[in-house]
Formats: C-alpha cells, structure tokens, sequence
C-alpha cells in the first residue's frame, strides 16, 4: 500500500496537532456565537431604548402641546365673548379687549417670556439692533440704549425679537481735544 492509504498513525505528532487545531476551532466558534448573540442582544436592547425615548419624547411634546393650548384657552375664549358682546359703546369693548391683551402678556410672562432690557442698559448686539447711533457728550452714556423704538423679548435665554434701539456714541465736545 502507499502512504497515502494508510490510516493516521495515533502517534503522529500531526495527528495531535490537528486535533488540538480542531478542539480550538470549536472552542472559538463557540465563544464567537456567544459574543455574537450578546451582540444582537444589545442591538435589540439599543432599538428598544430608543424606541422607548422616541415614544416618551412624543408624549412630552404632547402634553406641552396641550399645557400650550391651556395657556392660552381662557384669554382665546375672553377673546371670543368680547367681540361677540354685541358692544354699543367702544369704549366697553376697548376695555374688554385691553383686559384680555392683559390675560395674553401674563399667560406670555408665565411661559417665561421676558423683554430685552431697555432705555440706559449697555448696548448688547445679541439683543438690541440699533437702528442709528446719537452723538452724545456724556461718557457714561456711549454705548448705552437712549430710546426704544421697538420691544425685544427673550424666552429662557432665547431671543424671541431683538430691541430696535437707539444707541449713545461719545464724541468729545467741540471745545476739547
């Protein structure tokens, strides 16, 4: 018989090699199924967190959504029965409309609404736009709102509307140098 029909000879040292090639095949194998399932497990675990926040995130934009509508259901509805009064006098029906434009800026200032601060506050351009700048000789008031020609707001840090402000620019009077 030639070599290559004779069976494995147990002593041969290739045979035991093999063998224990074998054994650590198997043994990887198992240990990469169990790390890919760990895998896929925290794949399914990662999708399911996210669908959970995904869920939770839409409820609370619904539920401010509705604290929104509530905020500003009773001035709507004051609203509502102020022009529907049937009014003979403006003078009552301004006056109900000033009382509701009161119940608009409350409920306004409840959400966190705040103006942009005014006349002698430092110029700022994150909140004032200055719409033209005034010679003045004062120092203390370069750089300074002189007038407000239109309200800015801000919500929690947010600027909602700049101020158009008018703004102080030092110059030296004509008799100093």
């Amino acid at each position: 018989m030639s070599e290559s029909n004779t069976p494995p000879d147990a002593t041969d040292p290739a045979v035991g090699e093999q063998e224990a090639l074998r054994r650590q095949i198997d043994d990887l194998t198992a240990k990469l199924r169990v790390v890919s399932k760990a895998f896929q497990d925290q794949q399914s675990e990662s999708k399911a967190f996210r669908e959970r926040f995904e869920a939770a995130a839409k409820l609370r934009a619904e539920r401010q959504a509705l604290d929104l509508v509530r905020a500003f259901f009773d001035p709507v509805m004051n609203l509502k029965r102020s022009l529907a009064g049937g009014w003979t006098d403006a003078e009552g029906l301004v006056s109900g409309i000033k009382l509701v434009h009161q119940q608009f800026e409350e409920t306004l200032v409840r959400l966190g609404l705040e103006p942009v601060p005014g006349v002698g506050a430092p110029f700022d351009p994150a909140v004032h736009e200055a719409v033209t700048a005034v010679d003045v000789v004062d120092p203390a008031q370069d750089g300074r709102v002189l007038e407000l020609l239109s309200d800015g707001f801000h919500v929690r840090g947010q600027v909602l509307q700049t101020a158009k402000v008018v703004v102080g620019r030092h110059v030296a009077p004509a008799g100093e140098a």
